[in-house]
């Protein structure tokens, strides 16, 4: 018999390609309580939700949680804004941070390509171009 499967806001015992919004929306809180010290809020979790939602559509749950890992990386909690959200990450850092998360991700492919001795879709030189 199979073991059952981690609810949906068990983020830590769940596969990331079985990461759901509810998944995210988990992980954000636990986030940004251990970096912040602070609980996560939101403005609108409807709206944080469907733009998670279209993100996941878009390029999947791991490019999503690099994403939300590397604006968590580069952001400087001020004293009038303690705290992110998602909002504020899909509004303000989206057009800086996912370009160099996906540029990241397609480097990965094509090394994980080259060890595999297969020919990867992507050069390192398109990439540099690219960047």
């Amino acid at each position: 018999m199979a073991a059952p499967k981690p609810k949906p806001k068990d983020w830590r015992n769940r596969p990331i390609d079985d990461w759901l919004v509810a998944t995210f929306q988990q992980y954000l809180k636990d986030a940004h309580v251990e970096r912040y010290g602070i609980d996560y809020v939101a403005r609108n979790y409807g709206m944080e939700g469907r733009n998670m939602k279209q993100m996941l559509a878009e390029h999947g749950p791991a490019v999503l949680r690099q994403f939300i890992d590397a604006c968590f990386a580069e952001y400087k909690p001020t004293r009038e804004y303690p705290g992110l959200n998602f909002a504020f990450m899909f509004t303000w850092q989206k057009a800086r941070v996912l370009p160099r998360v996906l540029a990241e991700g397609k480097r990965e492919k094509a090394q994980e390509a080259r060890r595999k001795g297969q020919q990867a879709d992507v050069s390192e030189e398109d990439l540099t171009d690219w960047l």
